[in-house]
């Protein structure tokens, strides 16, 4: 420890000279006593070799050390899925001595991606190279820090320089074009927000029987009269152009070591469709929701952003999109825990891969108000009716919120093996969407081999360098479409 103190003395906290041959020192006392005992030119000349052996390589690293730095630079801002993340480094050496040898180590945490490189620098000069990897998937990664490592001619002393500074990246998830969908079309926008009433609901002509928990200022006296029984003034709540998209993360409803992902499938299919409602023609008001896991396994998240209009919209949902993994939520506990933050008069659009929830038939066991919730059965016949027996929780809390002033809308991502991995149950989307279909909720399928191309895209220009066959370099710049 004293002899690592003395040797970095008056250094930057971020070098660090170390010995790495140190056997040599062994030798000093043995040539010394030899030279005591009997004196000769020989032990001497071992002495003055050895001494200055080490007193020139430690003055070569400690001129060295303050002096020789590395520079990182990302080219471009913008990475998504897909795209191939380019870096530029350049090896700096202001001192007078040559940098023989240089070893850059870098402790990125991206994908497949390996810029270290071993690297040599001429006095007062510098050295470029370049580093690029294809960024395979979606999430937020870490560039950096690295590390420069390098030593004096006789490799006695190394030097290492230590940068502590990394950089986050962000790589956002595939915006893709989806095929033609039906969805909800709010009358919130353009043209018939001008006739958006004041007073918010208005009474319908109709009137139905009263319910726990509807209000006693709508309850229409004569028909209760003539009924013999309370009955309530419908209201017509205008739909509203706002979207919620709930994607469902729940790890058991993913396959996600198959080949057909479909926790991918789904990220880039919710990115997507924030992207066109936002971006379309109506310029809708679009939010997310979600409940991801992290890196702790018994630790989630909810993702939870209030729908707003604008592209500054869509980026923040590219973003809370990004670094999303699959937890153990399912998507009936995350209905039913926001269930006060969905607000009403509102259409949510629910991502979820639950091709096989029509089998997995499980208990709504959640209250509210003191009445059990309402479940749903589906019969042999294929029609749709409302029971107190075993359903899909999730959808039993879609009708629950449709009850609220939530139009619901369901986008199924579908693997083409799903059939087989569910015991070659046959006719399993189609029950599902008939089920849906049921409670007047409707349901598209989009499936996990279906080609989406991408829409977000944008043109840069890179410089290509390369040899010539006499030993020649030429450089030349290319412009490309990133996607």
């Amino acid at each position: 420890m004293r002899v690592a103190q003395r040797l970095n003395r008056g250094m930057p906290p971020n070098v660090t000279i170390r010995l790495r041959v140190w056997w040599l020192l062994v030798l000093f006392p043995i040539v010394l006593f030899n030279q005591l005992l009997a004196p000769h030119p020989v032990w001497v000349a071992l002495l003055v070799t050895l001494a200055g052996l080490y007193g020139i390589a430690y003055a070569w690293v400690r001129n060295q050390a303050p002096h020789v730095t590395v520079v990182r630079e990302r080219v471009g801002s913008i990475l998504v899925a897909g795209d191939t993340l380019r870096e530029e480094f350049e090896l700096r050496n202001s001192s007078r001595l040559p940098v023989l040898w240089a070893e850059f180590v870098d402790e990125s945490d991206v994908p497949h991606y390996q810029p270290g490189r071993v690297a040599a620098c001429s006095a007062d000069g510098f050295y470029r190279w370049r580093a690029a990897a294809v960024c395979e998937r979606r999430g937020v990664f870490r560039l950096g820090p690295h590390r420069l490592r390098f030593g004096d001619p006789f490799g006695i002393f190394s030097v290492d320089v230590d940068f502590d500074h990394a950089e986050a990246l962000l790589i956002y998830p595939r915006v893709a074009k989806l095929p033609a969908l039906r969805l909800p079309h709010g009358n919130a926008s353009g043209s018939d927000r001008r006739r958006r009433p004041i007073r918010g609901s208005l009474p319908s002509a109709t009137v139905s029987d009263y319910r726990p928990g509807d209000s006693l200022r709508h309850i229409h006296w004569p028909s209760s009269a003539r009924q013999s029984r309370l009955m309530v003034k419908d209201l017509e709540i205008e739909p509203s152009g706002d979207v919620w998209i709930v994607l469902d993360l729940n790890r058991m409803a993913h396959t996600l070591d198959s080949p057909n992902n479909t926790l991918e499938h789904g990220v880039i299919v919710a990115a997507s469709l924030a992207a066109e409602l936002l971006s379309g023609g109506e310029r809708r008001a679009v939010g997310l929701l979600a409940a991801s896991g992290t890196a702790s396994p018994h630790e989630q998240r909810t993702v939870y952003i209030e729908p707003q209009p604008g592209q500054a919209q869509l980026w923040s949902i590219l973003s809370a999109l990004a670094p999303v993994q699959p937890s153990d939520i399912t998507l009936a506990e995350l209905l039913f825990s926001s269930r006060e933050m969905l607000g009403r008069r509102r259409t949510l659009i629910v991502v979820t891969p639950q091709v096989a929830s029509l089998r997995q038939r499980s208990n709504l066991s959640h209250r509210a108000g003191g009445e059990e919730a309402l479940t749903v059965e589906v019969t042999p016949d294929g029609r749709q009716a409302a029971t107190d027996r075993d359903s899909p929780a999730w959808l039993a809390e879609l009708v629950h919120l449709r009850s609220t002033g939530l139009d619901s809308s369901v986008l199924l991502i579908a693997s083409d093996d799903e059939d087989e991995q569910s015991g070659k149950v046959e006719g399993t989307v189609d029950a599902l969407r008939g089920l849906l279909a049921g409670y007047e909720i409707g349901c598209q399928v989009i499936g996990v081999n279906q080609r989406l191309p991408s829409v977000l895209t944008f043109r840069r220009t890179r410089r290509v360098i390369r040899s010539t066959p006499t030993g020649g370099v030429v450089s030349y710049e290319i412009e490309e479409e990133v996607g």
